[in-house]
């Protein structure tokens, strides 16, 4: 007969709300420049009755979040994993880590042959995103960080 798994510690609950909430922060900054232009836009399709538009007035946001997560879960992780095995860990490192990985890959794209110059604008949002994610997360990391040495 197996037994039950044991219930999550309050210290990996707490990781999983922090790294939740830094998500969150995360996605929201990279899609909240552009609901300057989908909020009116989709106000404007919701007073003519259509209700797509709530998703309209959403859409950057609701495109920027899961970006965010499965960069969080693919880079983000790995590296707090690397750095708290090297001992290096400091929120700065979060910051320049999400800033690079979130803007560096459609920077590349952008100055290919055939990309747009409009990937920058893209870029800015991306980085801007990664870097508030890492910025969130890194609080939370060096809280940790603080915890064990006290």
């Amino acid at each position: 007969m197996e037994q039950a798994p044991p219930p999550p510690s309050g210290e990996a609950i707490r990781g999983l709300r922090a790294f939740l909430i830094a998500v969150l922060c995360g996605g929201l900054a990279a899609g909240a420049p552009a609901m300057l232009l989908t909020v009116p836009f989709g106000l404007a399709m919701v007073s003519d009755g259509n209700l797509g538009g709530v998703l309209v007035m959403f859409s950057s946001t609701l495109i920027a979040l899961p970006i965010v997560l499965g960069a969080s879960l693919l880079i983000g992780l790995p590296l707090t994993a690397f750095l708290r095995a090297w001992n290096r860990e400091a929120g700065v490192y979060y910051v320049l880590a999400g800033l690079l990985f979130g803007a560096v890959p459609l920077l590349v794209w952008m100055a290919m042959p055939d990309g747009s110059p409009s990937l920058g604008i893209l870029a800015a949002l991306g980085g801007l995103g990664g870097a508030v994610t890492g910025w969130q997360w890194g609080r939370y990391r060096d809280a940790v960080r603080g915890e064990r040495a006290a």
